[in-house]
């Protein structure tokens, strides 16, 4: 059965493209359980398994950015676009980013090549405290009831 190469734009905005990534044999990837590969072709015990990792483009980003924070669309490309360039000159600079919620950015090598410089980049993302966790289960009644 032949599948069609036509693709609406309302799904790709909600499902992305998934991009295959190659592991290395003897190595787990480490993908998280929705873009795990399903039914993945098998050619032999000589090819390395390939893990399907979704590809977020730009577009896809600033669709996210307007349904998270309720702004128009304008506006958060504009503070998308600003925000990104921000990380890259800093990244590029070779500074360390502290960011939360996404954690500690710094970068461990930098290789300069002739299409453009390869950042390899640690990201350290910080685990919620337990306290942080207790503080938000009783967020909804943080007070006890009064005596009387």
């Amino acid at each position: 059965m032949r599948k069609s190469t036509k693709k609406s734009t309302a799904a790709k905005a909600v499902h992305p493209e998934p991009v295959p990534e190659e592991v290395a044999p003897g190595t787990t990837p480490e993908a998280a359980p929705e873009t795990a590969p399903e039914a993945a072709p098998e050619t032999g015990p000589e090819t390395a398994p390939v893990a399907v990792r979704v590809q977020v483009k730009k577009k896809d980003f600033v669709e996210r950015v307007v349904l998270r924070s309720g702004a128009k669309k304008p506006a958060a490309r504009d503070l998308t676009e600003a925000v990104l360039a921000v990380l890259g000159e800093a990244l590029a600079k070779g500074e360390t980013l502290v960011l939360p919620p996404l954690g500690k950015i710094s970068v461990a090598r930098a290789v300069g090549k002739s299409g453009g410089e390869i950042l390899h980049v640690k990201l350290r993302r910080m685990a919620l405290p337990e306290d942080a966790k207790k503080d938000e289960d009783s967020a909804t009644d943080p007070l006890a009831d009064a005596e009387e």
